[in-house]
């Protein structure tokens, strides 16, 4: 890998990688109403889904093992609810880290452009 390629890509993780991961570490833990443990099912839930996808089960066996072992939730709604979660959840992230690439991209990139 190019020198200078590695050097960027270094200066990118930490300009965003690493306070990504800080500031999605401190939303995790917040209190908000039904969020609490949004965050470490969805972390279980990603690797039940990978484990599942490997065993080549069904999209729907995965998600009612995933209810079944790992919650208590019975009613259809309860469960949709917790989906739903989990999409919010990762829609967060998203906006997050985007908001955190276009604040340090003046950091992470040659404004200056190429030399005459």
């Amino acid at each position: 890998m190019d020198i200078a390629v590695s050097r960027s890509l270094h200066h990118f993780r930490t300009e965003v990688g690493t306070r990504f991961q800080l500031y999605n570490s401190l939303f995790t833990s917040l209190p908000f109403h039904k969020m609490e443990k949004t965050g470490i099912l969805l972390s279980l839930f990603s690797s039940i889904c990978e484990e599942g996808y490997g065993k080549a089960q069904s999209p729907i066996d995965i998600i009612n093992d995933f209810f079944n072992k790992h919650t208590s939730l019975i009613t259809e709604k309860e469960k949709l609810d917790l989906l739903f979660r989990f999409t919010q959840y990762v829609e967060r992230q998203v906006v997050l880290f985007d908001a955190l690439e276009d604040a340090s991209y003046k950091n992470t990139h040659d404004l200056s452009g190429a030399a005459p």
